[in-house]
């Protein structure tokens, strides 16, 4: 993985790949929509019309949208079936999509949907006379002000990244069908823990070795700050108690009552994980490991945005509500990142 992100880092480095970082340009990173047929094996099915509002926000808000990869789900499908169903989804995401110089639209590719980038994929377009991708420009990677790396995630992993045919061939024979008859995968990817665990090390491991913020999908977990969601309540809920005992009775009890709620939280995630619970990545760790999520939970899709200098990790639940599971600073998380320093709470 390491020799496939340094290249990486060096193309999206380069001046002409650089989008620009500063309090005019807001961003929201989704990743891993895995946009199916519309069966019983459409991961993204259930939360279609959830995701098409929170595009309506993001619109709204001068948001730009930046896919990171896994969009479509081509291991499963063709696309002509995929658009049967989403063609008005992917329109507007290409609209909210930021743009090169020259116009061209920007999304970034992943495993499921490498095949955006083959020549016969888009002679297929052709073919079919679909003009939707034609002023798309699909990239493996893009930086955010020269600070910010955004890839998928899948890079460096052979059967992920070099021999993608073939898991592409498994998936489309074995996986879906049994999907279909079961009706089992639809709540996300049957992702094995210990290989996400070691996954989400090695981005720790690069992105702290390399001293820049990494934002990753393809693993379904949303990480904030190098910290998963339980890791994070679990920091919230220490530093609550060491505040309990050095505040007045009237605060006391306000800093109780949110002890309280934190622990209902942890007490949820526990029992949806089923107590598999992510390793702490590090004792102290940098913030500098971000993951988007994924549009698959029975729940709701999780985000990303960055507006300003804050970067949220946002929670869009089922009743199309938004909201804010964990926020901070951008630029003292960089600085951070660049000086090995300690995280800061949110």
């Amino acid at each position: 993985m390491t020799r496939k992100f340094n290249r990486l880092k060096k193309i999206a480095l380069l001046p002409d790949n650089i989008l620009p970082l500063s309090s005019e340009n807001c961003y929201v990173v989704f990743s891993d929509h895995h946009k199916g047929d519309g069966s019983r094996a459409d991961d993204f099915k259930k939360n279609a019309e959830l995701y098409l509002a929170a595009l309506s926000y993001y619109s709204q808000e001068g948001y730009k949208l930046l896919v990171l990869g896994d969009s479509e789900e081509l291991w499963e499908n063709d696309i002509q079936s995929i658009l049967k169903y989403y063609d008005d989804i992917i329109n507007q995401e290409i609209k909210l999509a930021p743009s090169t110089p020259e116009g061209r639209k920007i999304r970034v590719w992943g495993n499921h949907d490498k095949e955006v980038i083959l020549k016969r994929f888009n002679r297929h377009l052709q073919a079919l006379k679909i003009n939707l991708f034609a002023e798309v420009e699909f990239r493996e990677a893009v930086s955010l002000g020269g600070e910010i790396l955004l890839v998928h995630g899948h890079q460096g992993r052979f059967f992920e990244d070099k021999a993608w045919r073939i898991s592409r061939w498994a998936v489309h024979l074995i996986w879906k069908s049994i999907q279909k008859i079961l009706n089992i995968g639809i709540d996300g990817p049957a992702e094995n823990p210990h290989l996400r665990n070691k996954l989400e090390e090695d981005y720790y491991r690069w992105a702290k070795q390399n001293k820049i913020i990494l934002i990753c999908g393809h693993t379904h977990r949303a990480v904030f700050a190098s910290l998963s969601h339980y890791h994070y309540l679990l920091r919230q809920k220490s530093s609550l108690s060491q505040e309990e005992n050095q505040t007045g009775v009237p605060k006391k009890e306000k800093t109780q009552e949110e002890i309280k709620n934190l622990e209902k939280e942890i007490q949820r995630v526990l029992q949806k994980t089923k107590g598999l619970i992510p390793p702490s990545l590090d004792s102290n760790p940098l913030p500098c490991y971000f993951n988007s999520g994924c549009c698959g939970y029975t729940n709701g899709i999780t985000a990303l945005e960055i507006h300003q200098e804050i970067i949220r990790l946002i929670k869009w639940e089922k009743d199309k509500t938004r909201r804010v599971l964990q926020e901070g600073n951008l630029q003292k998380f960089i600085d951070q990142s660049k000086n090995q320093g300690s995280i800061i709470s949110t």
